[in-house]
């Protein structure tokens, strides 16, 4: 016979026996007590965690929303953009070498205008700075070392204003690390 099945039968013989004893059964019912009541203890601390996360995910969800037309706004302010340079080029291809100045100054990136899409994150990053897509690395490193200071939390002793400023100051740090990562691509 197996070991486990050896623990088995002592553990049956051993529980049998004490369903007889009447100190068993009490110290079993007042387990039983005690398990509900701290089923019903947790069961309200349960429920007020999940209404604390259900108003988490919904603030979540608005902020995103948020985010999702911001992005939006960008996106579009960089299609029309875009399609103002496009008119431009299409209008100045007459003037011959002119054209093919602008449009070389314009794949190279020197008008500030990048002609590529950039991911939502990299758009709401250049938001976040307040630069516009495409801006040069330069602007963004000095945007960047502008919004540090004014929002360093070592600048606020009030514990609220403090936080918020650590808050900001890890988005604008975040900001600048989503423009780099997608710089480097």
């Amino acid at each position: 016979m197996s070991i486990p099945r050896r623990l088995g039968r002592l553990a049956r013989g051993f529980v049998s026996t004490l369903q007889d004893d009447d100190r068993f059964r009490e110290t079993l019912r007042t387990g039983r007590e005690r398990g509900e009541t701290l089923r019903d203890a947790f069961g309200g601390a349960f429920s007020a965690a999940w209404r604390g996360a259900a108003e988490e995910w919904q603030a979540a969800e608005q902020r995103h929303a948020e985010e999702r037309t911001a992005h939006e706004q960008a996106a579009e302010e960089h299609a029309s953009r875009k399609q103002s340079a496009q008119e431009q080029s299409s209008e100045s291809q007459a003037s011959g070498r002119a054209s093919d100045r602008r449009e070389r100054s314009w794949r190279s990136g020197a008008s500030g205008f990048v002609p590529r899409k950039y991911p939502l994150n990299v758009l709401s990053a250049y938001n976040r700075l307040g630069l516009n897509p495409g801006a040069p690395m330069e602007e963004v490193h000095r945007k960047r070392r502008e919004l540090v200071k004014r929002f360093h939390p070592d600048r606020f002793t009030d514990p609220g204003k403090r936080a918020k400023a650590e808050r900001l100051t890890a988005e604008i740090n975040g900001a600048h690390d989503a423009i780099i990562r997608h710089s480097r691509r």
